[in-house]
């Protein structure tokens, strides 16, 4: 998130009605952030409370330094507020991580029993399995020097080759223990969880998405699941982080039906014709793929660990759900290193672990294919490496063009680079610049790394 401006403190303690009506909701927007992150990071990823609450808050608004927090450690809650105002809190429940109270109680989820994860191979450096054909001393000089950037605070990065752990660090306080936020790497777990209803029959992606808003509007009735997934929709939708009032900021820490905030937007652009980054498609895939799923009768709390995660063994994995029970795809999924790097494996190798089918055949290849409308940099979900049809240089000039992203705010990445069945997961909290400048060249350095 970046600086919201029009959060003032003197806009807090103004005075009147009117002025209340206006800043409480800005101020729940503030006081939502804080109380989430906190929430997830304390509970769902076991880190030191004073910790998130002295590093994890900084350089992004002076607002978010006037706010309160409660941490309830005997009922996993936090609560916060603004000098009073926005007043919000996030309960933390076994399987699902935190959830913003809006209006009544959180809906009920079902009980997700927890599953044995499969070890990853290892051929680290010095082990009597490393490998002949990498060079370790490159990968650790890339890594060295990610990690000595102080700014870029870098917080792990993993390097799988041919299925095996080659390099792997994490920062202090971090472990391989660790569930790392996703941001919007959450998208491209999105996208698996509708690859996995179409491999069952129940998605098309050519058809047109089942929302119950579009009953009657015969525009939006032409939006197709694919339109949602390349985010070419045409909805129009506010992604600007900065703006407390925005779209994106309502939907993520005011809103109880996330995927409710983009079904209701009006169409701004012919669907397929016009590309635009939208949080918000991806939360109406979540909520559409839920219905879709339960008028299915299959369980759709259960369905992403049932179809992807069991499977692949990555147990860690916890998609955090809006107030009304469906998970928000968008942004919040945590998992640990090694089971986003699981996951990355199953599109290296086209949706196939251990001899069975999890994704449809080509569904990787469907994810990395450019959306129309994007100059190539965008697929479904993924983010690619292709250069632009106007001579916009590529993402990442020192990998191949065939590499593509998922891909998170603050610098969370998963890079799958099939040319040389490399994948690499870094997690950081970068801010004040553009992250994949920063990290592109480690990524350059260490896809070279291997002959």
């Amino acid at each position: 998130m970046k600086r919201w401006g029009l959060i003032a403190a003197a806009g807090v303690v103004a005075a009147g009605a009117g002025a209340f009506a206006l800043i409480d909701p800005m101020a729940g927007v503030g006081a939502g952030y804080v109380a989430k992150v906190a929430c997830s990071e304390i509970f769902l990823a076991g880190r030191d409370p004073v910790v998130v609450q002295k590093v994890d808050f900084n350089d992004i608004s002076p607002v978010l330094e006037r706010v309160r927090l409660n941490i309830d450690q005997a009922n996993k809650s936090v609560a916060a507020s603004v000098a009073g105002l926005g007043r919000t809190k996030a309960v933390y429940r076994d399987g699902y991580g935190c959830t913003l109270v809006r209006g009544d109680a959180p809906e009920k989820t079902p009980p997700l029993p927890p599953f044995a994860g499969k070890p990853l191979p290892e051929a680290l450096a010095g082990s009597p399995t490393m490998r002949n054909d990498t060079d370790y001393d490159a990968i650790n000089r890339a890594i060295d020097a990610a990690f000595a950037d102080e700014a870029a605070a870098t917080r792990a990065i993993l390097v799988v080759k041919d299925g095996e752990v080659v390099a792997e660090r994490y920062a202090e306080g971090f472990t391989a223990d660790t569930p790392f936020l996703s941001w919007s790497m959450a998208k491209s777990v999105t996208a698996s969880m509708v690859g996995a209803a179409v491999l069952r029959g129940f998605i098309d992606v050519e058809t047109a998405a089942p929302v119950a808003e579009w009953r009657n509007d015969e525009a939006r009735k032409a939006i197709t699941w694919n339109d949602l997934l390349q985010m070419q929709s045409g909805l129009a939708f506010d992604e600007t982080y900065e703006d407390p009032k925005s779209d994106v900021s309502k939907m993520l820490f005011r809103a109880r039906d996330a995927g409710g905030v983009a079904a209701r937007k009006k169409l701004a652009h012919p669907p397929g014709s016009y590309w635009a980054y939208s949080s918000g498609t991806t939360n109406l895939l979540q909520r559409t793929l839920r219905e879709t799923l339960e008028a299915n009768d299959v369980g759709y709390h259960a369905f992403a660990r049932d179809a992807l995660f069991e499977p692949i063994g990555a147990a860690s994995f916890v998609l955090e759900p809006d107030s009304s029970g469906t998970f928000i795809g968008s942004s919040f999924v945590y998992a640990t290193t090694r089971d986003w790097a699981k996951l990355g494996l199953l599109y290296l190798n086209d949706g196939v672990v251990g001899g069975v089918r999890l994704l449809p055949e080509g569904w990787s290849d469907y994810v990395a294919k450019p959306a129309a409308a994007s100059d190539r940099f965008y697929g479904a979900q993924f983010w690619l490496n292709l250069p632009g049809a106007d001579g916009r240089a590529k993402y990442m000039p020192d990998v191949p063009d065939d590499a593509y992203l998922m891909a998170g705010h603050e610098g969370q990445y998963v890079l799958i680079a099939p040319d040389k069945n490399l994948v690499i997961v870094r997690t950081g909290m970068t801010r004040g610049r553009e992250p994949m400048p920063i990290v592109a060249p480690t990524f350059g350095a260490i896809h070279a790394a291997f002959r």
